[in-house]
């Protein structure tokens, strides 16, 4: 697999975070427009949209670029998770502590890592199966 190819697939895997990210955040002004309450708890909405957006992109990772990118998949996490922290410290001058660098940092780039491994297993276990059905 070429460089470019992988590339590609990593650059299409942080697209899809980004986009999964947005559709989150809009569906969250959508509720909030539309809701009759004074008081709006998002939190564990925003933390589901972000792992589901994490892990999608290190899926769409590692179902294009194949089993070689599942480490460097590994980055989509952390790049979206700083990008997040950084939107927060500049928006609510909110200062990071131990537990939400370990939050935003580590446990994302296990997450899209393990969406991109599991990705490029379906991948060379639907070409098992195909090289099955033409030999058998």
């Amino acid at each position: 697999m070429s460089i470019s190819k992988r590339g590609f697939a990593l650059l299409l895997g942080m697209g899809t975070s980004f986009l999964l990210i947005l559709a989150g955040v809009v569906l969250a002004f959508v509720y909030a427009i539309f809701s009759a309450q004074t008081t709006l708890h998002l939190s564990f909405y925003f933390s589901c949209v972000f792992f589901l957006s994490v892990f999608c992109g290190g899926y769409a990772a590692g179902s294009k670029g194949g089993i070689r990118s599942w480490v460097p998949a590994g980055l989509i996490g952390p790049i979206t998770g700083g990008l997040v922290l950084l939107l927060f410290y500049s928006t609510a001058f909110f200062i990071p502590g131990l537990t939400e660098l370990l939050t935003m940092i580590l446990l994302p780039a296990f997450v899209s890592s393990t969406g991109a491994l599991l990705a490029a297993n379906r991948g060379r276990r639907q070409e098992q199966l195909r090289r099955n059905k033409l030999t058998g």
